[in-house]
């Protein structure tokens, strides 16, 4: 559930995505029985949905008016401040050197002409500052007062400097508190949808404090693009929670949000004096005063959903208030229509694939260190399955894995991936994080021969009894694990796992942590670092047996894993060097970005067939905090790659020699890469400095290949040159 935490230092950002893997406390949502809500759309009734199995501790149950009120009354009483030690508790965290996000898609990578966002999953898109067609790009940008633009221009393959002609502009009406921070483009429907976000920045900055999640909004405009003719708004949505995240499929916009209900008259502190005032406030509430509302084009806000259309978990012993909801909104609907389904508790995560989404959730209760979350040592995660088709949103079944899904919120959803029906999960088991920074006791290095030891029991049943019982076998303690699930009977069943008594190798050694993971197809990949990067290929073909088909050890790590084609990654992320000490807390410093190309062609035998080594130590890229963060084009046999990197290559006053070394400050630009995709050869081309001469935060830069043709987005403006 919640550690208790204490008051951090306030340089908040990108890490404080593993706060919100604390936040998990179960819950669900599904279908209502009744017809229509009231209000400007209907909600959709779902398809059946199977008989629910016995109940287990991590199984959702539907909701009732009753039930949902008595869930979030004792959520909200006294108990309450159990929450985070205090209702509100602010948690601010260290901003990191390198938080990662996720990776695109193999589609992604395939682009014709030009390069379109990354993806996690093919069909399954996803939100970022800048969409193009490949005749029109459009870039959306934050105002004051609640205003945004979004931008529309016209490639040209005509112009000599590769300059792209203006094709208009629209000012969206965003209610003050709110700022346009992504879109989608729908060009089968000639139209966007641009988001939205209320509190934007501050998501994982403040997991921990609920009162701040109360006050969220998410907003939604829905915008005509026409190829020729104006852009015009045509629809406007405003919801009163706050958006975790979204994905599109087809027609289908999917909103994932998070509220926390506020009720006036009630001291979150329950003093004494104030205990018999707030019971008669509490014993008043109702769970309809308390569910996130809508509103159409500025119109009042309606309900977003009933009671009935959520879930709680009944054998969660640590609840919460919080209510996490999946909107779902038909895009090509003349008026508004939506579903929505919540459920009552926290999440760490979720995962989307074309026909489905899981979301993550934990019912264990945390400490809290330093700048980190320290687990329980038996930490394990809840994950419930919501089968999607358009606006039908049917609750599946729950299971539970050993392990958590890591102390980085950007890799989470690719901890998961789904294939004919099963879905992969990876999970680690350490108890703190020990990464960049170095902790206040940092163990002797371990010796790779000296791996410890854990029982696992495997039930055998006698063939002339009928009797089960169980044996126990010695298994290599492993940092990551693998557990397959699938649907079965109303739940998420275990159908496979690694290590295993019968494949008790581990994935990764004593002592080091997961880094990119990676589910295609029938594969797996996994990195795992300490003083090396271990690659892991898993071999997935039979769910019931996954094996580890081979391995390889490089230099350094890799945040995310880009695949190029069926037998070619694309790693990215810092090389590393060793001298004998602690290092970065994880026995090397790490030093510039690394991109490295590795060959799968023969699973067994994994091989780096090169790598390219951008700046020195305090180098940073794009695509380390955002994995849209990347622009890849295939032209023929050839990937082109485009980096936004924030180069440090210039030795300082200080600088002695030493891997400890960070160097200064030298150039903002766009690093522009080719992969021969026949002879897995990597060629650096000459990098396009940046027209922007100081140091400055590059998380929301963006590149776009097209033809040849490279692009940049950078602080709002396009720098444009040919490739």
């Amino acid at each position: 559930m919640y550690p208790s935490l204490r008051a951090s230092h306030p340089l908040a950002a990108l890490f404080l995505a593993a706060a919100a893997l604390l936040a998990g406390c179960g819950g669900g949502s599904s279908g209502s029985d009744s017809a229509l809500l009231p209000g400007p759309g209907p909600v959709v009734v779902p398809g059946p949905e199977p008989e629910p199995p016995a109940l287990t501790a991590w199984a959702l149950q539907r909701a009732t008016d009753s039930s949902l009120t008595s869930w979030l009354r004792e959520a909200l009483g006294p108990n309450s401040t159990n929450y985070v030690g205090s209702v509100w508790a602010r948690d601010v965290m260290f901003a990191m050197e390198a938080t990662a996000a996720t990776a695109p898609s193999a589609a992604g990578a395939a682009a014709a002409a030009f390069s379109e966002t990354t993806l996690q999953e093919a069909g399954v898109d996803e939100s970022d500052r800048i969409k193009s067609d490949g005749v029109f790009v459009f870039d959306v940008s934050g105002g004051a007062g609640g205003a945004g633009t979004l931008r529309r221009q016209r490639l040209d393959g005509a112009a000599a400097d590769a300059t792209m002609q203006p094709a208009g502009t629209l000012t969206l009406p965003f209610p003050t508190g709110q700022q346009a921070s992504g879109l989608y483009l729908d060009t089968e429907r000639a139209q966007l949808a641009v988001l939205a976000e209320g509190n934007a920045g501050g998501i994982y900055d403040n997991w921990f404090a609920p009162q701040w999640w109360g006050q969220g909004q998410t907003g939604v405009a829905l915008v005509e693009a026409p190829a020729t003719g104006a852009m015009k708004l045509r629809r406007t949505l405003r919801f009163d929670a706050t958006m975790i995240g979204s994905r599109r499929i087809g027609a289908t916009l999917y909103l994932v949000l998070r509220s926390y209900p506020q009720v006036p008259g009630i001291d979150p502190w329950w003093s004494a004096e104030k205990v018999a005032a707030n019971q008669v406030a509490l014993d008043q509430l109702q769970a309809t005063q308390l569910l996130p509302t809508l509103s159409v084009d500025g119109g009042p806000a309606q309900p977003l959903m009933m009671p009935a259309d959520c879930y709680t978990q009944p054998l969660n012993a640590q609840r919460s208030a919080d209510l996490i909801t999946v909107v779902a909104v038909d895009l090509a609907a003349s008026t508004h229509r939506h579903a929505a389904r919540c459920f009552a508790g926290g999440t760490e995560a979720f995962y989307m694939s074309d026909q489905s989404l899981y979301l993550a959730t934990t019912r264990n209760t945390y400490s809290y260190s330093g700048a980190f979350p320290v687990y329980a040592e038996q930490t394990t995660t809840d994950i419930h399955k919501f089968a999607l088709s358009g606006l039908d949103i049917a609750y599946r079944g729950s299971g539970n894995v050993t392990g958590h899904l890591g102390f980085d919120q950007n890799r989470k959803s690719f901890r998961m991936g789904e294939h004919d029906g099963a879905l992969r999960v990876i999970t680690q088991n350490q108890q703190n994080w020990v990464g960049w920074i170095r902790p206040a006791v940092m163990p002797a290095m371990i010796d790779d021969t000296t791996l410890a030891t854990t029982l696992v029991a495997t039930p055998t049943t006698s063939t002339t009894t009928g009797t089960t019982t169980k044996t126990t076998t010695a298994v290599i303690e492993s940092p990551g694990r693998l557990t397959i699930l699938k649907e079965s009977g109303g739940a998420l069943a275990v159908v496979g796992e690694l290590p295993n008594a019968a494949r008790p190798e581990p994935l990764g050694k004593p002592g080091e942590q997961l880094y990119a993971s990676r589910f295609i197809g029938r594969r797996g990949y996994l990195v795992t670092y300490r003083l090396t990067d271990p690659l892991y290929v898993l071999d997935l073909s039979n769910p019931a047996d996954p094996k580890v088909a081979g391995e390889l050890q490089v230099d350094g790590y890799s945040d995310y894993l880009f695949p190029l084609s069926e037998n070619l990654l694309l790693g990215v992320g810092k090389d590393a060097a060793v001298d004998g000490t602690s290092g970065d807390g994880r026995f090397a410093w790490y030093q510039g970005v690394k991109v490295s190309l590795i060959d799968v062609t023969d699973p067994a035998a994994p091989r780096e067939a090169a790598r390219h080594i951008i700046g020195r130590r305090g180098t940073d890229a794009t695509v380390l905090r955002d994995h849209h963060g990347i622009a890849l084009q295939t032209v023929g046999g050839v990937v082109r790659v485009g980096l936004p990197v924030r180069l440090h290559d210039t030795p300082t006053s200080w600088t002695t020699g030493r891997p400890s070394d960070y160097y200064g400050f030298t150039r903002t630009e766009l690093q522009r890469l080719e992969v021969n995709l026949s002879t897995s050869v990597l060629t650096a081309r000459k990098a396009l400095p940046s027209s922007l001469a100081a140091e400055r935060d590059i998380g929301n830069d963006r590149a776009l290949l097209w033809n040849d043709q490279a692009h940049w987005y950078q602080n709002g403006t396009w720098l444009s040159a040919p490739w």
